[in-house]
């Protein structure tokens, strides 16, 4: 077959895509042995690819179209013995002819990831139902931008980050039980961090991930939104969010026991980066309105120093304790 990908020019393709995205998530990889490093950098390929179909300038209706193609392309490679079993093209967009040069990459793109994403799957015995959640989370994203309830949103915060994170769990392994519902907290938690960091650029592209039910107990309407600066009922309304976002973590560090060895200094840091990002939050619930809240330089450069020298690291004190200043 002449368009055939070996396993390890589709590990290596998964690599050059996840090192191209200048993540500091990518750069926490190095943490892992080398086998659970190379199947981390094909779920984050997975998860960039399918990111970028969602937002990508075609159309709406043809950016679900295309997700939908992504997802059957992924079940099939993950129930398929031969990974370089053929795949059908994407449908021909109708109406978006400046975007038909992106069907054949689609298709290319699968034809390179899927093999290692297939194949991590079977190594680590990911349940198949999470790598598809991923898709399902891009797929809500592209059809849900208010949620009337909290649990809505906690649903939402499911399909976006619990799904990725529990694919994670299964590449570091861990020992049963597994808390399932702290697993499930933690993603939120991290999710809900990312949308209070993100509510005024969010607000700018007519989403509002924030319960109704919470902002208009705040006497908060939508257009408020679209300018928060100096607005009290802001700054109430993130001190909530917070507070919700911090018992998350608190319930999100209970896997740690059961995580691997050598998946607990990953673990560690993605949890306290997110944590210390919402520590940031907390301290000025104001500032999202003016900016994009962000670690400094001297937190990201504690996070990597930590988590990267051994000695640092068996030293870390153990949460639920508060991030100390």
């Amino acid at each position: 077959m002449s368009d055939a990908v070996s396993l390890p020019d589709s590990y290596r393709y998964a690599a050059r895509l996840s090192r191209s995205a200048s993540s500091n998530f990518y750069r926490s990889f190095w943490l892992l042995p080398r086998r659970k490093r190379a199947s981390m950098a094909v779920l984050y390929a997975f998860a960039r690819v399918t990111d970028d179909l969602g937002d990508c300038d075609a159309p709406m209706r043809v950016r679900h179209e295309w997700l939908q193609w992504w997802r059957q392309a992924t079940a099939l490679a993950m129930l398929s013995d031969d990974h370089n079993a053929p795949l059908p093209l994407p449908d021909e967009p109708e109406s978006a002819e400046a975007f038909t040069g992106f069907r054949p990459r689609l298709h290319w793109q699968a034809r390179q990831l899927l093999p290692a994403l297939a194949d991590t799957i079977r190594q680590f015995s990911i349940p198949s139902g999470h790598v598809l959640e991923i898709i399902d989370g891009v797929l809500a994203d592209q059809q849900k931008t208010r949620f009337d309830t909290y649990e809505q949103l906690e649903h939402y915060c499911y399909l976006v980050a619990s799904a990725v994170g529990l694919c994670c769990l299964y590449i570091w392994e861990f020992r049963e039980p597994l808390p399932l519902a702290a697993a499930v907290d933690c993603g939120v938690a991290f999710q809900l961090t990312n949308i209070l960091r993100d509510i005024r650029e969010d607000a700018g592209r007519g989403r509002i991930y924030i319960p109704r039910q919470h902002w208009l107990q705040y006497g908060l309407r939508e257009d408020d939104f679209l300018d928060l600066r100096g607005d009290d009922r802001l700054r109430c309304l993130v001190v909530e969010e917070s507070r919700r976002a911090a018992a998350l973590f608190r319930s999100g560090w209970q896997i740690w026991d059961q995580v691997h060895p050598d998946g607990q200094p990953m673990f560690s840091m993605m949890w306290r980066t997110y944590r210390r990002l919402l520590q940031r939050i907390q301290d000025d619930p104001g500032a999202v309105a003016d900016r994009r809240v962000r670690l400094s330089l001297a937190d990201r450069t504690s996070l990597v120093t930590q988590h990267f020298i051994a000695p640092l690291f068996r030293r870390l004190p153990v949460p639920p304790i508060e991030i100390q200043q």
